[in-house]
């Protein structure tokens, strides 16, 4: 039989009848760490892609251990690296009929599947088989006469699914990203590249890094500027270098990884270490995995797991850093329990079952949670300004004014600028009382100093009594501030809170910015001090 090729381990007597032959005899050495389907990618593939055939023949156990069905493993390594454009009639040689098999074990689904044939290992009968010809099949005829028709399922001795969900992840990312220059993804590539498990997971799920259109998709990086620490026990395993090479992409971006010895690590030495590292680096997002100790992977206590224990501890630290969990966990009642903590989003690391998860949408996730976080960034200065307020001896309505500010604008409330803005001309208005009273003359309201029988001056407002008058002659005549920054900031502030008020015109209304937000806090914080003193 020219056409043909034969597998075997010496236990067929079609040996004699076809020339083409691959003689599957792995060593010691060759199953070291059990590894048969290393033994198969590595060596037995690239035998058979480099050998000319239109059918295969594959004798059903090809090792001294009948069960253990190591040509039902080939014929599915064949199908899935072969694929739809060569799918090659494959002719199973064996002692025992079909339904036996599938009894026997789940590898047995492949007998029923599309162009697959079972035979008695003889010389009889093969010549049913001689004319069968290997063709290309479409996409949908290899879904549906194959795929469809098989389920396999992780290796029993695997570490865990988490694992598994890991390095399903981390290849996904790494091709979107077409990374070839990291050890550790090239690692991770291989294993993904030879694993049954693997092929099967890739065939039944193929990376898509097309549009529609043919344009292929290249993830976009956030567009803002920021600092991002990341930590993650699974950091060198090949998730440090996809980040690093993501956020690369824009050179605004200061990205960090926690290099840190996860393994055996206390979740208080673990905390200790994460807290001195923050405070030193002062990041703006911290990218966070949920489980970063082996007791995450056990315990069933949510509020436990590390990764909640360092986003509080991060809040601590300072509450605007902005924290986005990465998770492989599927379980919603975990993922919406995360929020109640003050997290920024969480990202879902693909995992295998979940088919809902697209990689194409992670990357678009994580750029829009990043470029969000990088603009909540400025919110650390605001509460560095708050905390220094509050050690002065104010009242506590000020007070009450002053936490607002942060409040409101952690929070995603409409209008969040105008209503911290409002929240900072209602401390300047305190302030002003504690200088000066209005009294009724002729029916006309005047400001005095409180206390005395004096007016105050009209020197910056038409109106003695308004805020800014008041405000800028206290500033002036009781407090020595005269810089004209805090003066103009004075005019700004006030003239738009009238303007917010009473607007005349909205399309020329100006808009408050971070920017004025943080300048007006710091001129709050200036004459509080200045009271102070």
């Amino acid at each position: 039989m020219t056409n043909a090729l034969l597998i075997h381990n010496n236990n067929t007597p079609l040996k004699k009848m076809i020339d083409n032959q691959i003689v599957f005899n792995p060593t010691i050495d060759d199953l070291s760490e059990n590894d048969i389907d290393g033994f198969i990618s590595k060596t037995v593939m690239p035998q058979i892609k480099e050998r000319e055939f239109q059918i295969i023949y594959i004798k059903d156990n090809l090792s001294v251990n009948y069960l253990d069905f190591y040509g039902l493993i080939l014929a599915y390594h064949i199908r899935f690296e072969l694929g739809a454009e060569k799918f090659i009639p494959i002719v199973i040689l064996s002692e025992i009929d079909a339904y036996t098999i599938n009894r026997v074990t789940p590898l047995g689904a492949i007998l029923f599947t599309k162009n697959l044939f079972l035979t008695e290992n003889n010389l009889n009968g093969i010549d049913k088989f001689k004319d069968l010809q290997s063709k290309a099949v479409s996409s949908d005829e290899y879904r549906q006469g194959f795929l469809n028709k098989i389920e396999i399922e992780p290796p029993k001795d695997y570490l865990s699914h988490h694992d598994i969900s890991n390095e399903w992840a981390i290849y996904r990312w790494a091709e979107f990203l077409k990374i070839d220059d990291s050890e550790a993804i090239n690692q991770n590539r291989e294993k993904i590249a030879s694993m049954l498990y693997f092929k099967y997971l890739l065939a039944k799920n193929p990376i898509t890094i097309k549009k529609k259109n043919g344009i292929q998709f290249v993830p976009r990086p956030p567009e803002n500027s920021g600092k991002i620490l990341y930590i993650d026990d699974e950091w060198a395993k090949g998730w440090s270098d996809i980040l690093i090479n993501y956020f690369s992409k824009n050179s605004d971006i200061e990205f960090k990884t926690f290099e840190y010895e996860f393994k055996d690590s206390n979740q208080f030495s673990l905390r200790s270490a994460i807290k001195e590292y923050c405070e030193n680096y002062s990041p703006d997002v911290v990218l966070l995995d949920l489980r970063l100790t082996q007791n995450d992977h056990t315990t069933t206590d949510i509020e436990s797991l590390t990764g909640i224990k360092v986003t509080q501890l991060i809040k601590e630290i300072n509450p605007a850093i902005q924290v986005v969990i990465l998770s492989a966990t599927s379980k919603s009642t975990i993922l919406e329990n995360l929020y109640t903590h003050g997290i920024l989003g969480y990202i879902k690391k693909e995992h295998p079952t979940d088919v809902n998860i697209s990689t194409k949408d992670n990357f678009d996730k994580l750029k829009g949670l990043i470029d969000r976080g990088f603009e909540k960034k400025y919110l650390k200065e605001v509460w560095v300004i708050q905390n220094e307020i509050l050690k002065f001896n104010i009242s506590n309505e000020i007070q009450l004014e002053i936490k607002s500010v942060f409040e409101i604008l952690n929070s995603d409330m409409e209008n969040r600028f105008n209503y911290a803005m409002f929240a900072i001309v209602k401390v300047i208005e305190i302030i002003t009382n504690i200088y000066t009273e209005e009294k009724w003359e002729n029916k006309q309201r005047y400001a005095y100093w409180k206390n005395l029988e004096i007016k105050i001056s009209s020197n910056y407002s038409n109106k003695n009594d308004s805020t800014e008058n008041k405000i800028r002659t206290i500033l002036n005549e009781k407090l020595s501030l005269t810089d004209t920054t805090i003066h103009d900031n004075i005019g700004k502030i006030i003239k738009i809170r009238n303007n917010t008020i009473h607007p005349k015109n909205n399309s020329n209304q100006e808009k408050i910015s971070k920017e004025d937000i943080v300048e007006w806090f710091k001129m709050l914080q200036t004459i509080l001090k200045k009271i102070n003193q």
